[in-house]
């Protein structure tokens, strides 16, 4: 489709990032978010660069072909030993046939996590994003270019609007202050809208600040605001979903886009080619109007730490697994930051007494099991919960 005119550096860009989510995933092999930021095309797989071993090299291959809707071997043959010669492969194969895409949620089960979307209903999403960034001139990224919202808004949306997109993960708050200019727009979730307010990123006059991924609080809009961004939009949907709705304000309602309708209290997506059906979204809507709503809390009790979402009481049942642990449950605890942390209450197996040793070993164990964004920041042990 000449809609989807995606460069191969873009396509490098996805690559990358899809392949240190696909490591996280399933070998429990994490990056730091820098290091994931620095690479290129020109990166090497293998010992010289990221280090991936055969059988990380084969998923990675497979999760990438996936995205981009091809069979799942498609790259499984291919000479590879940078991360250029995958996107040479892929850019080639979707330049006039891009029929659909696969992206991955949270759920820790694969095949749950999997989510394939038509490519038209995609090209929706990033038209519509497009609307309401009309007559922006450039896009700064500081998320990741493969989510479903990250690729409609740093890679699509810009393309269509025939304007630049700059990756800037791997800037200083102080570079990025310096390279923003009048019209720019900077995309980044709200935990890292909160680290750019600490490190006291400023913005000049009519540039705008976008977020999705967690929600936004009152307070950090106020300080984006005060660092000059004279325009904001905060924008709601998800992996299985799509993109749903957006907002100027968190004390606003959102506002569906144009191509969603709430029929008999449920949301139906309307397809390009007029077709309907109906959808659940991942959190329980609060109506205020026939195209407006608030959020009231996930339906599958997930919460959203740093941008990624994490069920709690999936967490509690991993930690019971650990072998001094009896019982656990593991709740969420907001900082006076407005930035969300795990708790976890234990109780101990009897024969263990709790103490720094314990915490310390407990803690090494969900580093090598949980995600970053899983592990509890606070243990608190309980004789009983």
């Amino acid at each position: 489709m000449t809609a989807f005119a995606i460069t191969e550096e873009q396509v490098a860009r996805i690559i990358g990032a899809l392949s240190a989510d696909e490591m996280s995933r399933r070998f429990n092999r994490h990056f730091d978010f820098l290091t994931i930021a620095s690479w290129t095309g020109e990166t090497l797989i293998g010992k010289a660069g990221i280090g991936m071993s055969k059988d990380e090299i084969v998923v990675c291959a497979e999760r990438a072909a996936l995205f981009f809707g091809l069979d799942p071997d498609f790259l499984q043959s291919a000479e590879t030993t940078r991360i250029a010669d995958w996107a040479s492969e892929v850019a080639t194969a979707i330049k006039d046939n891009l029929a659909q895409f696969t992206f991955k949620s949270a759920a820790r089960d694969e095949r749950a996590a999997a989510c394939v979307h038509n490519a038209p209903e995609i090209l929706q999403d990033a038209n519509a994003v497009a609307g309401i960034l009309q007559g922006r001139k450039r896009v700064l990224s500081m998320v990741a270019p493969h989510s479903l919202l990250g690729f409609e808004l740093t890679i699509l949306t810009p393309n269509l609007q025939k304007i630049d997109s700059a990756d800037v993960r791997s800037l200083t708050p102080e570079q990025i202050s310096k390279m923003l200019a009048y019209g720019d727009v900077l995309v980044a979730t709200p935990s890292l809208w909160r680290y750019l307010m600490q490190e006291n990123l400023t913005a000049p006059d009519n540039t705008m600040a976008v977020a999705f991924g967690e929600p936004m609080t009152p307070q950090l809009a106020a300080q984006m605001r005060q660092a000059g961004f004279g325009a904001m939009r905060e924008l709601y949907g998800s992996t299985e979903t799509g993109l749903i709705g957006w907002r100027d304000a968190p004390g606003e309602d959102f506002v569906l886009f144009d191509h969603w309708k709430r029929d008999n209290g449920k949301l139906v997506r309307m397809s390009a080619a007029g077709k309907e059906h109906a959808l659940q979204a991942m959190d329980f809507l609060g109506w205020s109007g026939d195209r407006t709503f608030r959020l009231s809390g996930r339906r599958d009790g997930a919460v959203q730490i740093g941008a990624v979402n994490v069920i709690p009481d999936d967490v509690a049942q991993r930690l019971s697994q650990h072998p001094l642990v009896s019982d656990c449950i593991v709740r969420v605890g907001r900082r006076d930051d407005g930035v969300d942390r795990l708790i976890a209450h234990i109780v101990l197996k009897k024969g263990s007494q709790p103490g720094e040793r314990i915490a310390r070993d407990i803690d090494a164990w969900c580093r090598t099991t949980l995600r970053h964004q899983e592990r509890p920041r606070i243990y608190h042990f309980e004789e009983k919960l």
